[in-house]
């Protein structure tokens, strides 16, 4: 069950990243508020960005809510084929695959990738190394998805109860 859950943890890394770059590099303004703050500012300032910053409510929603939802399927589905049916076991099976990823993501995408390539800056932002190499904002967001992990785990787990149910 080891490598399996190892198998697992890898491919959800895989299909986030293959989910979260290309739409980054598609529409990097969706995700100014994943930027550090000062840059944010610096962007405000800008009169090349005016009226297309994205109002913080908006963006959230449509970036997140879909794949919350995509991720909510492809874990119920890991985990009911994962034979992690009770809801106990279901949720702690989810919730410790939620984490590997978000450290996954808050270590690889975010601190080594994103702070430091330049393919992901702002035009007029360039100058700001120091505010972009700044690790802060994304483990700030690690520690916020730990909880939305818990909220997570248990809308995954209470499926998982539902569907054991229904097909035994």
């Amino acid at each position: 069950m080891i490598i399996k859950f190892i198998i697992e943890t890898v491919i959800a890394c895989i299909l986030f990243t293959l989910f979260t770059i290309p739409y980054l590099f598609k529409d990097p303004l969706a995700w100014f508020y994943d930027y550090p703050v000062e840059v944010q500012e610096r962007m405000r300032s800008l009169l090349q960005y005016e009226g297309k910053i994205p109002t913080k409510k908006h963006s959230d929603i449509k970036k997140k809510l879909p794949t919350f939802v995509m991720c909510l399927i492809l874990f119920a589905a890991i985990t009911y084929y994962s034979g992690a049916r009770p809801f106990i076991s279901a949720l702690i099976y989810v919730y410790l695959l939620w984490m590997i990823v978000n450290f996954y993501d808050a270590l690889v995408l975010d601190t080594m990738y994103f702070c430091h390539s330049k393919k992901v800056r702002f035009l007029g932002t360039e100058d700001m190394v120091k505010e972009y190499e700044n690790p802060k904002i994304h483990w700030i967001g690690f520690f916020k998805g730990s909880i939305l992990g818990i909220v997570f785990a248990l809308l995954v787990g209470g499926l998982i109860a539902v569907l054991s149910v229904i097909t035994a």
